[in-house]
């Protein structure tokens, strides 16, 4: 289910701090189909080693569609003023499934670049 991918964010200073600096939409496959479960639980992270700088979970980030079996994720810019020079993070996002099941849906490099 997985898919490693690298993506960029950006945090823009003089940008409103609720403006969205990030959004993507993943939909939940299994070997070509979408999934039958439907997820109790998300997150989202970013870190460096065991350093977390960011943490998003449904409703708060992330929304969860069920018909549709898709991830949505929103950061605002605000969230991302961790940013004070440009450089490679890590991230990953998860949901639990019905059935109690932890999947990867997403991680990789993640590109933190700092303008203005």
């Amino acid at each position: 289910m997985a898919d490693d991918k690298p993506i960029e964010v950006r945090y823009t200073r003089l940008a409103p701090s609720d403006a969205i600096a990030y959004a993507a939409a993943w939909q939940l496959k299994q070997s070509g189909d979408l999934i039958d479960e439907s997820v109790v639980s998300a997150g989202f992270h970013i870190n460096s080693g065991r350093k977390q700088y960011l943490t998003l979970t449904l409703g708060n980030g992330l929304v969860w569609n069920d018909t549709d079996k898709l991830l949505t994720i929103y950061i605002e810019n605000g969230k991302l003023s961790f940013i004070r020079e440009d450089g490679e993070l890590h991230y990953e996002a998860f949901v639990v499934l019905e059935n109690n099941t932890i999947k990867t849906v997403r991680e990789g490099p993640l590109y933190a670049v700092r303008v203005g």
